[in-house]
């Protein structure tokens, strides 16, 4: 039986809390019906327990797509980003 990948996402050695849900931005608009979608801020913390825990890929690749919408749309930046598979 296969088993779900798990992982913790480090951004310059903070561990990836959340979304924070308040818009820190917005993306561009791309047609006629389009308004432009919110970005919402990234929540870091020091502490592992606090850390967002990611199960399985699909959920990575979606958290890993806000942090990318983040950067690209709000300013968030960083130097460092490291995932991590948790056993």
């Amino acid at each position: 039986m296969s088993r779900m990948n798990n992982y913790y996402i480090m951004i310059d050695g903070h561990y990836f809390k959340g979304i924070d849900e308040e818009s820190t931005g917005k993306a561009p608009t791309g047609d006629w019906y389009d308004i432009g979608k919110n970005i919402c801020g990234i929540v870091l913390t020091d502490s592992r327990e606090e850390a967002r825990l990611i199960e399985g890929n699909i959920n990575l690749k979606s958290y890993f797509l806000k942090i990318y919408d983040a950067v690209r749309y709000s300013g968030f930046t960083f130097e460092k980003l490291s995932i991590e598979r948790v056993k």
